[in-house]
């Protein structure tokens, strides 16, 4: 055998380890390069934090309770189109577990499966249904984010270092709105008639029938989804005060408006499934876009890392919760007996 073929075989064994690790060398690669890039030593980070506005850092911060409480509500509403009945507190918990586990694998990936799982494990809803209902969650996220992308654009920020960013804005919402409009329609694909057919489509739309049937059920329930598009609107903008709140806790003058361009193009780009949970790209970003747009460099880095900073102590609370269920639920089945 050769040599190609060996490294071939070796990576087929190994892809999902394979992955990870390079996308953990990737995430601290770029954390790692921003730190020392935008820092000359510990001085520059001393002196950079010496007027950190204790009050307007801790407020951003509280800005992450409301979005979890959100997420657990716009979740438990389209839970309950599919007669699947939970707490908000239990889902604020899946929704931090979730946190927890973006962290390890790429984009949001890790944290909406187990999500999904979860609510399966507590209810008995089929998880190809569960996971049907996160990817409408989801997406009505991504079109708010369009939205205030869109809302920018109107406010006068097109550029990027120069370049213009209208027409991939443009093109990115337009693509979420189609993949919405074809998800709640699934039938005009016609896919149903097609599986008849083929034999071997029609053994796959059996497997992912619930999938089907979830997603079509949705177009009962316009109403809930016009509610589920203003919460996940409400949730952007709570990000968008996340971001501008400690970008003023250190004395960068940046306008919230400009918040409103920079935080829907920097999760635009976080998606990309390049590093473990967007962490690195997402930073990278960030300060780059916040330098276009006047903030010094070492302020914007440090606003870029004390932001990564609470999305790691929202994900240690998470551990901390998945460690600690198992314990409780076992605590609570030993009352009832």
């Amino acid at each position: 055998m050769s040599i190609i073929k060996k490294i071939k075989a070796f990576y087929r064994k190994r892809k999902k380890i394979i992955n990870i690790t390079l996308r953990l060398v990737i995430s601290l690669g770029l954390i790692l390069f921003l730190i020392f890039s935008q820092f000359k030593d510990f001085k520059t980070i001393s002196s950079t934090l010496k007027n950190l506005n204790i009050l307007l850092i801790i407020l951003s911060f509280l800005t992450h309770a409301y979005g979890i409480w959100i997420t657990a509500y716009r979740w438990q509403t389209l839970l309950k189109t599919q007669n699947v009945s939970t707490s908000i507190p239990f889902l604020s918990g899946s929704v931090l577990v979730g946190m927890f586990f973006n962290n390890f694998l790429p984009t949001s990936i890790g944290g909406d499966v187990y999500r999904a799982y979860d609510v399966t494990k507590k209810t008995g809803f089929p998880m190809s249904s569960s996971v049907s209902v996160i990817v409408i969650e989801r997406l009505s996220g991504i079109i708010a984010s369009g939205l205030f992308a869109i809302a920018a654009l109107f406010l006068g920020f097109t550029t990027i270092g120069g370049k213009s960013i209208v027409i991939p804005i443009i093109i990115f919402v337009v693509i979420s709105l189609i993949l919405f409009f074809l998800i709640l329609n699934p039938n005009i694909l016609g896919l149903k008639k097609l599986a008849r057919k083929i034999k071997f489509l029609s053994k796959l739309f059996e497997k992912l029938k619930n999938v089907y049937e979830t997603f079509l059920s949705f177009k009962k329930y316009k109403w809930v989804l016009v509610k589920v598009m203003f919460y996940s609107i409400t949730l952007q903008f709570a990000v968008i005060l996340n971001y501008w709140l400690a970008a003023r806790a250190l004395g960068i003058e940046l306008s919230l408006t400009a918040f409103i361009f920079i935080v829907p193009v920097v999760t635009i780009i976080a998606m990309l499934p390049i590093s473990l949970g967007g962490i690195g790209v997402r930073e990278g970003s960030l300060v780059l876009m916040m330098v276009s747009l006047g903030a010094q460099n070492e302020k914007a880095a440090m606003c870029s890392l004390l932001l990564f900073a609470m999305l790691v102590i929202i994900a240690i609370i998470g551990g901390i919760i998945y460690g600690t269920r198992p314990i409780i639920e076992k605590k609570e089945k030993d009352k009832i007996l």
